[in-house]
């Protein structure tokens, strides 16, 4: 919210103030709650509590959007409390009640896994706590990796797991471990060692799908093609198959050869016919020639003319690159994509411009090569094209660098979500395994405009304990413009998503709450802080499934949990 003109806003308490103040998270539970405790606005749980001069309890936000809007009405704004001495609600008047903070945030509350069997009453500050070390709370699957995105109780843990559908299953004939509800696709289309049959319909025993390949190069019912195929035999068949067809088809091959002689006489006369055309053109050439010689000294006039205009060429470079320094002024860190096409424009035709220039200085020279009658273009004319054509160059290299910070800002996010696109997911994986690019970072996104400062961190072929058989994804804090105004160390939720591309339902996700005195989670004080997240975010066999590698690309999501940020 906005701070209103004329008065000032009730501002959500520091996280660095007193404990009384710092504001509680989540919309808990509470046990036998009283009125007293409600804000007589919202009807709920009094939150940041503030006192009028006439005695009422209310959360600070309801007051600052109730006055806000009254201010916008042009209405005045009584207090709720409905009684005599009610008085109309002023901002400077209002109170903060640490008192009825530090009274709520000691209130009784059930605990938040009361749903999976927990019967555990604490105070709402140690709520939090508490859930960490609840045996009901609700945790990942242990095959979390393998593509189980249930959330069960962690009581419950050892019974799930010995009916999960990804638990691992070995493979009867490979003995690999396949989670088991891929297993049937794994035999049916990716095991090496399955018995399967020729294709070609040969008699040969079954084989494994791993030495099919070979046998089909040399099998005898392999189809081949008739020797004839280039004159125009399309026929296709089996080694035995093909030696009767050569046999009972032989007028056939001989109107096919007989057809290939009459066209290869018909193209041997078109070329007789064409090196007739080219030596008249020869004879139109030197007559050319002699024309050329002729204008020689029109030639000189027009060179003469050409320096003028290369001087005039030289001027409109100039005011080009003016134009390109003012655009590149104006386009700042928020520029419109409209200004950074328009000096597309500019430059796509200016270097129209130059081309049309070079090819008459290349004319000009061939010309005075044949005629003999003349020099080629003076050496101080082609110096100046040179130095025009570098110009440009530098003109090129500072407009590619305006387009990619627009490319940055375009694809910025500033509602604490990414959403990251990773295309070529094979070769981009291969240099992960032969060590060129080991990891690769996503462009940054920020809590909110003036936010903190974060990307993300994906290593395709895994680090760490997950090096060769996961995928490793991890959560990295940039420094920031802002980092000074904000809290730390940065306590927010962190929740890392692969997306499912194909039912859009069995997405693969992992959270986190940052660990206060981890350096990750400090106040940055060089380009980014070291990485934090999941080594065995999700294996490989599930990865490279349609589910989540669709035309060899992945989509990743990152979210950040915003509660209690201003």
């Amino acid at each position: 919210m906005s701070d209103t003109p004329g008065f000032p806003s009730l501002q959500p308490p520091s996280l660095h103030g007193p404990a009384s103040q710092v504001p509680l998270p989540g919309k808990p539970e509470f046990v036998n709650i009283s009125e007293r405790y409600l804000c007589l606005m919202c009807h709920q749980v009094l939150r940041n509590a503030v006192q009028t001069t006439c005695g009422h309890r209310l959360c600070e936000q309801c007051v600052n959007d109730e006055i806000e809007r009254g201010v916008e009405g042009g209405a005045v704004v009584k207090c709720p409390g409905g009684e005599e001495d009610c008085v109309v609600l002023s901002p400077t008047e209002i109170k903060k009640d640490f008192s009825a903070r530090r009274e709520v945030r000691n209130l009784p509350v059930f605990c938040t896994f009361k749903k999976n069997g927990c019967t555990a009453i604490t105070k709402w500050k140690e709520l939090q706590v508490h859930e960490t070390q609840c045996e009901f709370r609700d945790v990942s699957c242990p095959y979390h990796g393998e593509g189980c995105n249930v959330k069960i109780p962690l009581s419950d843990v050892d019974s799930h797991v010995t009916g999960c559908e990804y638990r691992p299953s070995t493979c009867q004939y490979c003995q690999g471990r396949i989670p088991n509800i891929l297993i049937k696709d794994h035999q049916d289309s990716v095991c090496p060692a399955i018995p399967v049959t020729c294709p070609y319909g040969c008699q040969t025993a079954p084989l494994l799908r791993s030495e099919l390949e070979n046998h089909m190069i040399t099998c005898d019912k392999r189809p081949r093609t008739c020797r004839f195929n280039n004159l125009g035999c399309t026929f296709k068949g089996s080694e035995q198959e093909l030696k009767e067809h050569e046999k009972s088809n032989i007028d056939d091959h001989l109107e096919f050869v007989t057809v290939f002689a009459a066209n290869m006489d018909l193209e041997s006369m078109k070329l007789r016919e064409e090196m007739q055309e080219m030596t008249m053109d020869n004879e139109s050439t030197s007559s050319s020639i002699r024309q050329m010689n002729d204008h020689v000294s029109s030639m000189k006039k027009s060179i003469e003319n050409f320096q003028r205009e290369m001087a005039d060429v030289k001027a409109k470079l100039l005011i080009r690159s003016e134009r390109l320094d003012t655009m590149e002024s104006k386009f700042g860190e928020f520029a419109a994509r409209k200004d950074v096409e328009a000096i597309e424009r500019e430059i796509v035709a200016f270097k129209t411009e130059q081309d049309t220039t070079m090819e008459r200085i290349n004319a000009y020279e061939r010309a005075g090569s044949v005629a003999g009658a003349h020099p080629a273009v003076p050496e101080h004319i082609l110096v100046k094209l040179r130095e025009q054509g570098r110009l440009l160059g530098m003109q090129d290299i500072r407009l590619a660098e305006l387009d990619l910070r627009f490319q940055i800002l375009e694809t910025a996010s500033y509602d604490g979500v990414l959403v990251w696109k990773i295309k070529d997911y094979t070769r981009r994986k291969e240099d992960a395994i032969s060590r060129r690019t080991l990891s690769l970072y996503s462009q940054p996104f920020y809590t909110s405009r003036y936010g903190y400062k974060m990307c993300a961190r994906v290593y395709l072929n895994g680090d760490g304990m997950g090096k060769g058989t996961h995928m490793s994804l991890f959560f990295v804090i940039l420094k920031g413009e802002y980092d000074a105004l904000l809290p730390w160390p940065f306590k927010q939720k962190v929740t890392l998503m692969l997306l499912d591309q194909e039912s859009g339902i069995r997405h693969l996700s992992d959270s986190f709450r940052p660990d206060p005195s981890s350096c990750s989670f400090r106040r940055p004080t060089t380009e980014m802080n070291v990485a934090s997240g999941c080594p065995l975010f999700v294996s490989h066999a599930v990865l490279e499934s349609n589910t989540y590698c669709k035309d060899d690309t992945l989509f990743i999501k990152v979210m950040i949990d915003r509660e209690g940020l201003i």
